[in-house]
């Protein structure tokens, strides 16, 4: 295979990276992804029945990684070989005819564009300008594309509202079965104009070429679609209770009539009720095609989602996790912030832990712990600006009393005196060290 990411392995290690406390959901994701690059890998050097494609839905409430997720898969677009391209679906209508956003067709634009920035990054051997076009054309055909917010364009309501999102729902079962739109003219300057400004006079000497007439083709596009889809754990559950219920009732002895004679009339007897909470383990808690349904999409859109998964609310052991080791956590954010000021931050475990403590009652997650950060350290900051070097201790004791973290001057040329005067001390003592010796064997 060309393609080493069809390995899910390696794109699960890539992931494992900025992504905490989602075992199951990472896994996922990088198989599906695996999984596309294999059928790419086998539409070009194998003959016989083609591999489907899978869509994807990711279910996950706000916080939990879901965009972070997809922004490292997009930086490894160029490694990929095919685009990742992010949109937000409240950003676009679903056709001309509603006025005031752009039409959902135009993300074929962009696609076009980053599936040329990708040829150019890698594949720019062509000089025929057809040639190229026809080349961009073929990896922008596999493009991935992620739509986020899907959940809010659930069928609900009535009027206009209805018919925009039941409208919405059927231009997106379109452009996942399979479909061809018009992307807009462009030069071959502006397609190149990310990468050569990489390279010394590329830029210039690029020839203006319009590169017109274009299509991309969505069959073999991979979806995503993600979104809180907040409610629909309670259907999930509904669902996972009546089945228990029925098992239960079906599981159950027959039950017979007898005749109370105190009472004078036959009596059922009565089963004692449970009223310990079930607890679901994270497969059954992934929804099904009728959940979805039922939540408020297509049974056509959904019967084309073949793989769901879920991200779990994120818990404070794991927020703690991210602080420390994630390469983008806040911490290391806030910390980077302070030195490029001149200062140094520094949090001790209890903090870190009230901090993870804090985001989870908020109920905010991995999102919620940059703003943390900044309200607890904004004014801190403020009194720093344009001061000397300082060391700032943020302690879990201050912030649970809600005073300032503590503040320590340091005097940076004190500091290298010291260290001068230490090394001229040990090299003094050195000597005299050598010159007894020498003396001692002249005695």
């Amino acid at each position: 295979m060309h393609n080493k990411y069809c390995n899910a392995k390696l794109i699960k290690k890539k992931l494992d990276n900025f992504v905490m406390g989602q075992e199951q959901g990472t896994r996922a994701i990088a198989m599906a992804f695996a999984q596309h690059f294999l059928r790419i890998e086998a539409s070009e050097y194998y003959s016989g029945r083609k591999i489907t494609k899978d869509n994807v839905l990711l279910v996950g409430p706000t916080g939990c990684g879901k965009t972070e997720t997809f922004r490292v898969l997009k930086s490894m677009a160029e490694e990929f070989g095919v685009p990742v391209c992010l949109f937000n679906a409240l950003d676009f209508a679903p056709t001309d005819s509603w006025k005031g956003s752009k039409c959902l067709a135009s993300i074929f634009t962009e696609v076009f564009r980053q599936a040329a920035e990708v040829y150019f990054e890698k594949f720019d051997t062509e000089k025929d300008v057809e040639k190229q076009k026809e080349s961009i054309t073929k990896i922008a055909n596999n493009a991935i594309i992620v739509l986020d917010e899907i959940d809010k364009l659930r069928i609900r309501g009535e009027g206009n509202n209805r018919h925009f999102l039941t409208e919405y729902q059927s231009v997106l079962l379109k452009m996942v079965e399979g479909n061809t739109y018009e992307v807009d003219d462009i030069t071959l300057k502006d397609l190149r104009k990310e990468t050569a400004e990489k390279d010394d006079g590329q830029k210039d000497n690029e020839e203006d070429v319009e590169i017109n007439s274009n299509e991309v083709d969505t069959t073999n596009m991979m979806f995503v679609f993600m979104g809180a889809f907040d409610g629909i754990e309670e259907i999930t559950r509904g669902r996972l209770e009546e089945e228990r219920l029925n098992k239960e009732e079906k599981d159950l002895p027959a039950r017979t009539m007898y005749q109370d004679t105190q009472l004078g009339f036959l009596t059922v007897p009565q089963l004692a009720k449970k009223e310990e909470p079930v607890e679901y383990t994270y497969e059954q808690l992934i929804p099904t095609q009728e959940d979805i349904i039922q939540f408020g999409f297509m049974r056509e859109l959904v019967g084309r989602i073949s793989v769901r998964t879920v991200y779990k609310p994120l818990k404070e052991d794991v927020l703690f996790d991210i602080l420390l080791h994630c390469e983008t956590s806040a911490y290391r954010e806030y910390q980077q912030r302070f030195v490029v000021n001149g200062h140094k931050l520094l949090c001790n475990r209890d903090a870190l832990k009230e901090i993870s403590r804090i985001a989870v009652e908020r109920g905010t997650g991995a999102r919620g712990l940059r703003n943390i950060f900044s309200e607890l350290l904004q004014d801190t900051m403020f009194e720093l600006s344009g001061e000397p070097c300082h060391h700032c201790l943020l302690r879990g004791k201050e912030m649970r009393a809600h005073k300032p973290p503590l503040l320590h001057k340091v005097n940076r040329f004190a500091k290298i005196r010291l260290r001068i005067e230490r090394e001229r001390n040990k090299k003094l003592a050195e000597i005299a060290r050598i010159r007894a010796a020498i003396s001692g064997r002249r005695k």
